[in-house]
């Protein structure tokens, strides 16, 4: 796999991909691990691709609430199952003209706004 860009920051845009754990719970991706600790569940990427270990509860309920839990910055390069996106710092056709069309549209769909 070749390395490519995690951020964009070529016009005040300010893009990064992120990645979406609740795909990767719903597709049981063979890289996610957990463990216990203190009586909680967290689990988290062996890979790396997020670097975060969630709490499988806050999560849950995040998850069930509008929205539900987003998505974290990835800190490494996305695996190919990995369910990535893009998040600009503007919404979609706000902000300024994106000097780097490649970085967007490299990546599988653009992070969408919860409406209030």
């Amino acid at each position: 796999m070749t390395d490519e860009q995690l951020e964009c920051h070529e016009c005040s845009a300010h893009c990064e991909k992120v990645v979406y754990p609740a795909a990767c719970l719903a597709m049981n991706c063979r890289f996610l691990y957990a463990f216990k600790e203190d009586g909680e569940t967290y689990f988290g990427c062996i890979e790396k691709v997020f670097p975060h270990e969630i709490n499988l509860r806050s999560f849950q309920e995040i998850e069930r609430g509008k929205g539900g839990f987003g998505v974290v910055k990835v800190t490494r390069q996305p695996l190919p199952q990995c369910s990535v996106a893009v998040q600009s710092c503007y919404a979609t056709g706000e902000g300024p003209l994106c000097r780097n069309l490649y970085f967007r549209r490299r990546d599988r769909r653009e992070v969408q706004a919860v409406d209030e």
